[in-house]
């Protein structure tokens, strides 16, 4: 194996093992707590500014390419984020301000789903593979995420709020 193909794998590994660790995470009970609830969020959208700005600062000519893959992301991430939660079973948990929240496989297929079209817009894209001319659709990939788990932490919330039940 040379070392050009080897660094083509690494980065498929790399995501192979994100894949499995987030399905094992998704398709298992988790306790949710209401603080931890917004820090993967917070992180997310501070991300999204760093990259904004990063991507406006490299090509002033992308800002509407780069305000489109925004406003599509933001849009993807809020239909991902209620899907998200309409396909999550919430039960009350042992402890306060927390409920105790299992996916599924539906939600599973709606994350890789997501990251697909992701994947397809790679292909799609004027400029395809090039990095600058992905990282416009890098912002809107993670205003996708970003938004969608805003979302997920707003209805975890309401949830805990509420104090749950299980949905039959």
């Amino acid at each position: 194996m040379t070392g050009s193909q080897l660094g083509g794998l690494i980065p498929l590994l790399l995501a192979a093992f994100v894949v499995f660790r987030f399905a094992f995470r998704e398709l298992r009970p988790r306790v949710v707590k209401t603080p931890q609830i917004w820090i993967r969020p917070a992180i997310l959208t501070l991300l999204l500014v760093y990259l904004i700005v990063v991507t406006l600062q490299l090509d002033a000519r992308d800002d509407a390419y780069t305000a489109v893959s925004l406003i599509v992301g933001a849009i993807l991430g809020a239909a991902v984020g209620i899907a998200i939660l309409h396909f999550t079973t919430f039960q009350p948990a042992e402890q306060r301000n927390a409920v105790r929240a299992v996916g599924s496989r539906i939600t599973l297929a709606i994350w890789i789903g997501a990251f697909a079209i992701r994947l397809l817009a790679r292909y799609l894209a004027p400029g395809g593979a090039d990095p600058r001319a992905q990282l416009p659709m890098n912002c809107g990939t993670v205003a996708l995420v970003a938004v969608a788990f805003i979302v997920i932490a707003a209805g975890f919330g309401r949830r805990i709020a509420g104090g749950e039940r299980a949905r039959a």
